[in-house]
C-alpha cells in the first residue's frame, strides 16, 4: 500500500499509565509573596528542560512546552523552528493549531447556553438543526454529541477527506449538508466512537442559537473574557502574526504540510489556534466560576462511557506512579495537518502540561501524551525513561551513507540485538516508507530487501505483505506477488487492493 501518510485531526490515544500524584515539593501558599523559588523548583525546571531538549535533539518534539504547578510556571520554553523557510525560532507566544483541544472550548460554549436556559442537554439534533438527517436526528441528543455516543459516522474517516474535503471552501452548514452521512453506526447512547461530526454539528447549533458565526461567539464568550489574545479560529486568507508553519516529518526530515481549509474542514471540532500561554489562561479560569458555575463545571467534567466527559477525557488514576494517591487526570490531544498538541491537567494539585508541536508527532512513533507522562515523572522527582533515537531513522541513515546490505547487517548485529537502546514506536511505518522510497527511485532490489525485513519483523501485518507484493509485482515477479497479496488478504480480508491485484494478475497482469 502507499507508504505516504496524510495528516488528519484526531484525539490522541489515552495511556493507562498517564496520571497525576501530589507533588513531592511544597506548593506555595496561595496569595503569599515569594521572592525566591520554592525548594527544588530550579532543579525540577532544569530536569524538565534537559528532557525536552533531548526529545527535540532526537526529532521527537519541535515546538513549545509549558509545565505549571500551583499556577506558577516550572517550564515555559520552545525548542526548534516555527518557520523553517524563514529561519524563525519558536517562542512561548508562537501560535499553533491545536486540533481537537478545540473540543473543550466548543463544549464550554454549549454548557454556557445550557446554563442560560437556551439549550438543554436532552434536546435533540432535530430541535436545532431540522435540516440534518431527519430520519435519525430526533434520536440524537446534545449529550450524545458531546460524549461521542451519537452513532454518527466520523466524517474525517472518509477516504476523500484528505483529497477533497480538506480543501473545500463551503460554508460549514453547506459542508455538513454535502458530506455528513445521515445513517447511524449504533443506537445513540449504547456505544462510544470518537466523532468529529458531532462537534462540528455542535458548532452549527451554537451559530443557530446565537445568530452569529462560531468564531465570534467563541471570541466574545471565552477569549475576550480570559484575555486569550493569541487565540482564534483559523480561516482562509487570514494573516496571523507569529503563527507557526506546519510540517510533516519523515525519514528525510521536515517538509511543509499539505493545504487544509481549517474553517470548512474542521470548524468547531478543531479549527482553533492558540499558544501555551493562552492555554494556561484557560486552565487558570477552570479553577474559577468566570465561565461556568461550579455545578455546570461538575456536569461538564463528569466522564461518561467510559472516560469521556464533555470535550475532554477524565480518568481516575489509582496509586499514580506508585506514590500512594488516587488522582484525576483531565486530558485531550489533537492532530491536524502539520501540527500535534497535548493538554493535560491535574486539578487536585493544579498541575498543567501543554505541548504544542508544529509537526505530526505520531508519525515519529511518540505521541505527545507519552512525553507529557515523562514530564510528570520529573515534576514528582522520579526517574524517567531515557530518550532514544528512532530505530527507523538510524537504519535509513545507515542505508543512505553505506548501502542497504550493510544497513541490514547493522540491523541484525546492533539494532535487533540491542532494542533497548532505540525507539521502535514507528518502526513498521518507517520500514514501509523506506521501502517505497527505494521503489520510487527504481531501486527494486533494495525495496524488496526492506519490505522483506518488514514482513519478518511484523509477520501479522497485512500492510507489510501488501507492500512486498507490490514490490514483486513491480519487478515482474507475479507468482511471488500473488503469494504475498494472498497472505495480506488472509491477514485482512477487507484489503480490496490485494484482492484486485490478485485478480489483475490472474487475468494476465
Amino acid at each position: 500500500m502507499d507508504g505516504k501518510r496524510t495528516g488528519t485531526f484526531t484525539a490522541s490515544a489515552l495511556r493507562h499509565w498517564v496520571g497525576i500524584i501530589g507533588s513531592l515539593m511544597l506548593l506555595p501558599v496561595p496569595g503569599s509573596a515569594q521572592t525566591h523559588p520554592e525548594p527544588g523548583t530550579e532543579l525540577i525546571a532544569g530536569r524538565l528542560d534537559k528532557l525536552m531538549q533531548a526529545y527535540h535533539d532526537h526529532d521527537l518534539f519541535n515546538g513549545s512546552v509549558l509545565v505549571a504547578r500551583g499556577g506558577k510556571d516550572l517550564l515555559r520554553k520552545s525548542y526548534g523552528m516555527a518557520d523553517r523557510e524563514w529561519n524563525i525560532n519558536a517562542a512561548p507566544n508562537t501560535r499553533f493549531r491545536i486540533g481537537s483541544i478545540n473540543k473543550q472550548f466548543t463544549a464550554m460554549v454549549i454548557m454556557q447556553l445550557v446554563q442560560e436556559g437556551r439549550l438543554g442537554l436532552s434536546d435533540t439534533l432535530s430541535d436545532h438543526l431540522p435540516w440534518f438527517a431527519p430520519k435519525v436526528a430526533g434520536r440524537i441528543t446534545i449529550h450524545h454529541l458531546l460524549t461521542h455516543t451519537s452513532g454518527l459516522f466520523n466524517y474525517t474517516d472518509e477516504d476523500h477527506f484528505p483529497t477533497e474535503m480538506a480543501s473545500s471552501y463551503l460554508e460549514p452548514a453547506d459542508f455538513a449538508k454535502q458530506y455528513f452521512r445521515d445513517t447511524l453506526l449504533f443506537v445513540p447512547g449504547t456505544d462510544i466512537r470518537y466523532c468529529n461530526t458531532g462537534y462540528y454539528l455542535l458548532g452549527l447549533i451554537i451559530e443557530r442559537i446565537e445568530s452569529k458565526p462560531y468564531e465570534q461567539v467563541l471570541q466574545a464568550r471565552v477569549f475576550d473574557v480570559l484575555g486569550m489574545n493569541d487565540s482564534g479560529i483559523e480561516a482562509p486568507g487570514m494573516l496571523i502574526p507569529r503563527m507557526a508553519e506546519g510540517y510533516e516529518f519523515d525519514l528525510d526530515g521536515y517538509s511543509p504540510t499539505g493545504y487544509i481549509n481549517m474553517r470548512s474542514a474542521t470548524f468547531s471540532a478543531g479549527a482553533m489556534y492558540s499558544t501555551v500561554e493562552d492555554l494556561k489562561r484557560w486552565d487558570d479560569a477552570l479553577y474559577t466560576d468566570r465561565l461556568l458555575t461550579a455545578e455546570n463545571k461538575r456536569i461538564m467534567f463528569t466522564p461518561f462511557r467510559p472516560n469521556y466527559a464533555y470535550g475532554i477525557a477524565v480518568v481516575k488514576r489509582k496509586n499514580y506512579l506508585g506514590l500512594g494517591r488516587d488522582v484525576t487526570e483531565m486530558l485531550h490531544g489533537g492532530g491536524i495537518h502539520g501540527f500535534s498538541s497535548q493538554m493535560t491537567r491535574f486539578p487536585e494539585d493544579r498541575i498543567l502540561v501543554v505541548l504544542l508541536d508544529n509537526s505530526r508527532a505520531g508519525t515519529r512513533g511518540t505521541e505527545l501524551e507519552g512525553i507529557a507522562a515523562e514530564l510528570m515523572r520529573v515534576v514528582h522527582g522520579l526517574p524517567c525513561e531515557p530518550v532514544k533515537p528512532l530505530a527507523g531513522r538510524v537504519l535509513y541513515q545507515r542505508m543512505d551513507t553505506t548501502s542497504v546490505d550493510d544497513a541490514l547487517r547493522f540491523f541484525k548485529e546492533e539494532l535487533s540485538t540491542h532494542r533497548e537502546r532505540y525507539h521502535f514506536g514507528a518502526f513498521e511505518q518507517d520500514l514501509n516508507s523506506i521501502g517505497y522510497t527505494y521503489l520510487q527511485r527504481g531501486r527494486i532490489t533494495d525495496a524488496l530487501a526492506v519490505f522483506t525485513l518488514a514482513t519478518q519483523e511484523f509477520p501479522h501485518s497485512a500492510n507489510a505483505f501488501d507492500s512486498l507484493g507490490e514490490a514483486h509485482f513491480t519487478a515482474g515477479r507475479y507468482k511471488e506477488a500473488t503469494d504475498h497479496y494472498k497472505r495480506s488478504l488472509e491477514l485482512d480480508p477487507t484489503n480490496t487492493n490485494a484482492s484486485e491485484m490478485i485478480e489483475r494478475m490472474a487475468l494476465g497482469h
